[in-house]
Order: structure tokens, then sequence, then C-alpha cells
């Protein structure tokens, strides 16, 4: 049974600048001082989560933590989900960061927000640097990730199978005979045909999916601790949708329709690798005649 809470974090506090000639006042806990610079030099927001994770598996049975932030509804998961949760709504500095759920094995003595104090001023500091980064990694057109959000994100998926022997799943997805409506509607019915695509597939993910335009008409999506059966149902609920809901306003008539080859990561296999599985499965999808998913051999 999952419970809630409101956590209001304090204002972190005014850095100390260590010497050797100084010494600590007692009540300075060193082992917590320790927990918050190991947490403060990660800036990323998984692998911050990740990093508190395997602290307070030391001494807590948890097996998973869930930030999902609180403007975007963008969500990041470290470990595992399980069914036995509790949940706080954090704050800090009067912002809201977000809503945390702490994912256990067994029964947690410690209190929700005991668990969570060490998080918030590092997770804060995340936070704010991962708005930036979307600035730069956001597709102007689609308002999806762009090339280079797809290969960091894509980077981290890789690192966080081999270290938590967690399955994730790529789709390939492509809009089909997107020629034809540049040359016969114009490229601003091109151009409104893929921001139709863009909304349709991104309302179709979870909160912890991600999906990226690659280029032209074609997307990419990572789906998170989804092994391919799973992500071929996604990828049927992507193409489904898209079918039944986009059409050009210039052509209300036409029918737009996607094919999508998908991939699940092999452990021995790169990144490009399983882009080139997921991309020649796409090739069958539009060779077997389009409008259709097709997953990739392992």
């Amino acid at each position: 049974m999952a419970s809630a809470e409101i956590i209001q974090f304090p204002q972190p506090a005014t850095p100390i600048m260590f010497r050797q000639q100084i010494e600590l006042p007692p009540e300075v806990d060193i082992a917590e001082l320790q927990l918050l610079n190991r947490l403060f030099q990660h800036l990323d927001v998984q692998t911050l989560l990740e990093q508190f994770l395997i602290e307070m598996c030391a001494w807590l049975p948890l097996c998973g933590v869930r930030y999902t932030i609180a403007d975007t509804g963008e969500s990041f998961l470290a470990g595992r989900a399980t069914r036995r949760a509790s949940s706080a709504a954090l704050r800090q500095a009067g912002e809201t960061l977000g809503q945390i759920e702490l994912f256990a094995f067994g029964d947690i003595a410690a209190t929700t927000a005991t668990v969570l104090a060490p998080l918030g001023a590092p997770l804060r500091n995340a936070l704010n640097h991962h708005r930036v980064k979307l600035l730069a990694r956001r597709d102007t057109l689609s308002g999806l990730g762009n090339r280079t959000a797809l290969e960091q994100a894509v980077a981290t998926e890789v690192a966080r199978a081999h270290r938590f022997s967690l399955p994730f799943t790529m789709l390939v997805v492509d809009i089909d005979n997107f020629k034809r409506i540049n040359d016969s509607l114009g490229h601003s019915a091109g151009d409104d045909v893929i921001r139709g695509v863009s909304t349709e597939l991104a309302g179709c993910l979870r909160p912890y999916d991600q999906a990226f335009r690659y280029g032209g008409e074609e997307f990419v999506v990572l789906l998170g601790q989804t092994g391919i059966a799973k992500g071929m149902q996604i990828a049927e609920r992507i193409r489904r949708r898209i079918a039944a809901r986009c059409k050009p306003e210039a052509d209300p008539a036409r029918r737009i329709t996607v094919s999508i080859g998908g991939a699940e990561f092999v452990h021995a296999e790169t990144a490009d690798n399983l882009f080139d599985r997921a991309d020649r499965a796409l090739y069958r999808a539009k060779d077997e005649g389009r409008n259709r998913s097709v997953a990739a051999a392992s």
C-alpha cells in the first residue's frame, strides 16, 4: 500500500571551508557530510538517483527510486519499481521539486522524510542543470528531444543496463510516404504532419519513456526497463493512434501512417548495433507493406 507525504526541505547550509587546523564541532555528522559531498558531485538527475539508491541500499531494503518533475511530468527511475512503495511531494526553498517514490522489498523503519533528507539540495541542483540542458537538446519543430539528446540518452540506458541488468527497447518510427506529402501539399503541411505525429507518439508513452526526432520524418523511442514483447505492444499502440488521429489540415482525407522497427538491447552489443537492428526491422516493415511494426531478431 502506497503512502504519501509532503516534505519541506530546509535551505542548504552555507558551505564550510575546511582546512587542516579547523576542528569540526561535535554536532556535525561526518558521515552525512560525506554523503552530501558524494551526491553533490552528480548534476545528471538519473545518475544522482542511481548514486542515491546505492548509498541508501547500504542500510535500507530499497530496490528503486522514481522521481517525477512537477512542471513537466518527466520521470526518472533508478533500480526497480515494486508494489511496496512510499511517496512524497518534495519542496525546497519555496520551490516544488516534484514527486519521489521509494520502492522496497522489505519494511523500512526510517520515515520517508529521513530517507530523502540528503537528496533535497543535490536534487535541486541537478534539476536546474537538467532544465538548462533541455533547452539545448530540444527539437524545435517536434518538441521532442533532438539527436544530441538521443545519443546521450542511449549511452545512459546502455550504462544502466550493464550496471543493473535491466532491459530496454528501442523503437525506430518512420512516417510512411512522407515525400509525397511534401511534394503534393508543400513543406508547411509536412511540418504540420511532423508536429501531429510527434504529439500522438508522445501521448502513447509512459512517464519514464523518451522520444526523439532523429531527422526528417524519422523518430526514435527509448523504452526503459522494457523487453521486446512489451515494447512491441507500445509500438502497436503508437501505430494505431497515429493512423486514427493524424490527418494533414491541407488534405483531411489523406491517411497518415507510420512503420516501426523495434529491438531489445543485447548486453554484448553497442548502441550503434542496437540502432542498426531496429532500423533493419523498420525497413522490413516498409518492405512488407508499411503501416506495421516489426521486431528485430535478437
